[in-house]
C-alpha cells in the first residue's frame, strides 16, 4: 500500500495509489482497504461504472428520483466508496445512493448477501479516453502534465486509476454468469445524451419509484449539462479554477484521431473480445461502436 507514480510513453508521471496490487486515486489506504467491509442496508443502491462514463450524472438523476428533493444539492462524491470512510457513509440516511469504479469482487461483501440493486453504465471508449485525460491533468493530486499522445498508451495499458478498460467491461459483462442473484440495470451514455427521458423513466422503474411524466420532464431539465455545472461545477475544482467533473470532451475527435495515426491497432496481441474494445478506442472514428454496446447489453433484454 503506497503511492506510485506511473510514467507514460512520453515520462511523464501520473500520482496514484496502489493497494493490493490495484490501482486507485490517490486517496487514503484504509478507506480502500475499508471498502469490502462496509456495512449494506438492503435499500442501498450502487451506481457503477469506469471512470468518465456518465457516475455524476446518472448519479443524481437516481437520487432526484428517491429522493423527490429537487431543490438540495448534494454531490455524489460523498457516496464514493474509494474516498469516503465507511464511519462517514454510515451517517447517511436511507436510501443511499453508493457509487464506485471498482471490480465486482471489490464491493462490499454485503452487497451480495442483500443483493442490492445495481446501476451499471457504458459509455463510448472514444470520450471516456479523451475526458480521463483531462481530468487526469487537471485534478492536482495527480501531479500529472503529460501529452495526450503519451497518455493513450498508458491508458490502453491500464496504468491508470481502476486498471485496464478491457479488465473493467469483461468483468462487468460476466456478472450475469458469476452473480445471477444480483438484480442490474445497464444504461448507456450515448443513449442518455440523444434523449434522456426514456433512461430515467426505465431508471425509476427499476428503483420502483415511478413518477408523473411531469417529473420526469423536470429531472430531465434538472440534470441538464449546464444545470448540473452551474449547481455542482464549483465543488471540484482544477489547477485553472475551472470545473473538472462537467467539461464536454468536443476535442475527442481530433486528439483520438491523431493517436489513431501513430499507434495502430495492435489487435494480434488480444482476444476478439477485447480486440472489439481496443479497435474503438483507436479507429475511435472507424468502428461502430452499436455492436459492443448491443452485446454488453443484451443480458437486459
Amino acid at each position: 500500500m503506497s503511492f506510485v507514480k506511473l510514467p507514460d510513453a512520453g515520462g511523464d508521471k501520473l500520482r496514484l495509489l496502489e493497494v493490493d496490487g490495484h490501482l486507485y486515486p490517490p486517496s487514503s489506504a484504509d478507506v480502500v482497504k475499508g471498502i469490502r467491509d462496509l456495512p449494506i442496508r438492503p435499500d442501498d443502491v450502487f451506481v457503477c461504472a469506469y471512470p468518465k462514463c456518465g457516475t455524476h450524472w446518472v448519479w443524481e438523476m437516481a437520487r432526484l428520483l428517491l429522493s423527490g428533493d429537487t431543490e438540495a444539492v448534494v454531490e455524489k462524491d460523498e457516496l464514493m466508496l474509494e474516498f469516503i470512510g465507511n464511519d462517514v457513509i454510515q451517517k447517511f440516511p436511507s436510501p443511499r445512493i453508493l457509487n464506485t469504479h471498482c471490480l465486482v469482487e471489490q464491493l462490499p461483501r454485503g452487497v451480495f448477501e442483500h443483493k442490492n440493486k445495481i446501476i451499471y453504465i457504458l459509455r463510448n471508449p472514444k470520450d471516456m479516453a479523451v475526458s480521463f485525460y483531462h481530468h487526469h491533468k487537471k485534478l492536482p493530486f495527480y501531479e500529472y502534465n503529460g501529452k495526450w499522445e503519451n497518455y493513450f498508451p498508458a491508458l490502453m495499458d491500464g496504468k491508470v486509476d481502476f486498471g485496464s478498460v478491457f479488465t473493467y467491461l469483461k468483468d462487468w459483462d460476466a456478472i450475469g454468469k458469476t452473480h445471477p442473484e444480483l438484480p442490474i440495470m445497464t444504461l448507456v451514455y450515448e443513449d442518455l445524451k440523444e434523449d434522456p427521458l426514456p433512461g430515467i423513466r426505465k431508471l425509476a422503474k427499476f428503483l420502483d419509484c415511478e413518477k408523473s411524466e411531469e417529473f420526469y420532464v423536470r429531472i430531465k431539465e434538472l440534470t441538464d449539462f449546464n444545470k448540473m455545472k452551474t449547481a455542482k461545477g464549483n465543488i471540484i475544482k482544477a489547477k485553472d479554477g475551472g470545473s473538472v467533473m462537467y467539461r464536454k470532451g468536443k476535442d475527442a475527435k481530433r486528439q483520438a484521431t491523431r493517436c489513431a495515426r501513430k499507434y495502430g491497432d495492435g489487435t494480434a496481441q488480444v482476444n476478439a473480445y477485447e480486440s472489439i474494445t481496443l479497435s474503438a478506442l483507436v479507429h475511435v472514428l472507424l468502428v461502430d461502436l452499436v455492436v459492443l454496446f448491443s452485446a454488453l447489453c443484451s443480458r437486459n433484454k
